[in-house]
């Protein structure tokens, strides 16, 4: 009996009513893995933690190989932009984007189809048109620019600063007149008044061009001037109509002295033609030199510009790891006077580049010594099969080419 009541208490304790459901005891928050011993490598919860790092290494190695592949896509874009334009600036394309805008009044000169069919023989466009001044010859430059697309293709157009203006003789003598006029009247020191010549104060822009003026037949036009005088002279009397201008007594003197001053004061050069195939000669010339100026200024852009492509006689090539300066450097050394190749090749042989001989002065204890560094140099010759040496002179002078630093210093002291 006490053994069932003991059973019955105890089933007591620890019965609970159907009414109350058991409540389920909440897990302890397990403490995260700290340290490498935390966690196996190869355990689910590992994998997690370095899962997220790898796709984010993931994502930054792409960015990355994209933007190198962007930016190599925009250096081949500007090298192939670079490479088209510098075709465009060709000698040989030069002209043909060009274009000679003459004034109609040329059209009225006797000599006008002489020139311009020389004009018309260069590979480039010219028009009739009016210009600022009369008789007178611009030029503009239409450039294409470097397209981004096959269909953008755009030219743009751009005015030369050159100038050249015909003047006829008569016209041109009583310019010179009135200008030296203005030489007497001035006060010293003052500057001459070149409207006299060419009245450039009311065009607009006049300032950034560059004016040149052409006179064709200057002297025919003064001796039949100076025979229609004497055969208009009568044997006592002459006719007030004959009476010569004050232009026609000017010297050839005055004239040159006027043509100083034009030169000097309004930079404006002034050529004095004979006929009209010199006339048009001259602006052949001066047309191909404008078509050129792009070209040649790019050239001189460029690092080491002596050194032009290919093998000629302008110059050297020169590769992109160095191979060819040798070459270039003996080609310097043989630009001092009475140099021959094998000297050249001699001096070059000891001393491979300047900045090595630069270095053998500055070891030198002495200036003599520095002088007579390249004497002893013994030199090949396949010529007469005797071998000499550089000698002093030429020692001396590639010494103070080398270190000198007067501009004006005369290197040879036989000329």
């Amino acid at each position: 009996m006490a053994g069932s009541e003991r059973c019955r208490r105890a089933r007591a304790t620890w019965e609970v009513s159907e009414s109350e459901p058991e409540a389920e005891p909440e897990p302890e928050a397990e403490p995260e893995p700290r340290g490498p011993s935390a966690a196996p490598a190869g355990s689910p919860r590992a994998a997690a933690a370095v899962r997220p790092k790898r796709r984010r290494a993931a994502g930054e190695a792409e960015a990355r190989r994209r933007e190198r592949r962007r930016q190599k896509e925009r250096e081949t874009q500007e090298k192939r932009e670079a490479a088209a334009a510098w075709r465009l600036l060709r000698p040989e394309r030069c002209l043909r984007l060009l274009e000679v805008c003459v004034d109609p009044g040329f059209l009225e000169n006797p000599g006008s189809d002489v020139w311009i069919e020389a004009l018309s023989s260069l590979d480039c466009k010219h028009s009739f048109e009016p210009q600022a001044i009369p008789c007178s010859i611009t030029w503009r430059r239409n450039m294409p620019s470097v397209p981004s697309a096959p269909d953008d293709c755009m030219v743009e157009t751009e005015e030369e600063k050159e100038v050249l203006v015909l003047l006829e003789p008569a016209d041109f003598l009583k310019r010179l007149y009135s200008l030296t006029q203005t030489f007497v009247d001035a006060s010293s020191g003052s500057q001459p008044d070149l409207n006299q010549v060419l009245p450039l104060a009311s065009l607009e822009g006049s300032s950034t061009k560059t004016y040149s003026l052409a006179v064709v037949g200057l002297d025919a036009y003064r001796c039949n001037q100076e025979q229609n005088r004497w055969q208009a002279l009568s044997p006592g009397e002459q006719s007030p109509r004959s009476q010569p201008g004050p232009e026609l007594f000017m010297t050839q003197l005055e004239i040159l002295e006027a043509q100083v001053v034009l030169q000097l004061w309004g930079n404006i050069d002034v050529q004095l033609l004979d006929t009209w195939q010199e006339f048009g000669e001259h602006v052949s010339a001066l047309t191909k030199a404008i078509a050129r100026r792009p070209y040649k200024r790019q050239l001189e852009m460029q690092e080491l510009s002596f050194c032009t492509a290919g093998v000629s006689g302008k110059g050297l090539r020169v590769e992109k790891d160095g191979t060819g300066l040798w070459q270039v450097w003996k080609r310097q050394i043989e630009q001092f006077n009475r140099v021959s190749p094998a000297t050249a090749a001699a001096i070059a042989e000891a001393y491979p580049s300047p900045g090595l001989l630069v270095q053998a002065y500055e070891r030198c204890s002495t200036e003599d010594e520095r002088l007579q560094l390249l004497s002893n140099i013994p030199v090949k010759s396949d010529i007469s099969g005797k071998d000499h040496r550089v000698g002093p002179d030429l020692s001396r002078r590639i010494y103070l080419f080398m270190v000198s630093t007067n501009p004006d210093l005369i290197l040879d002291l036989t000329v």
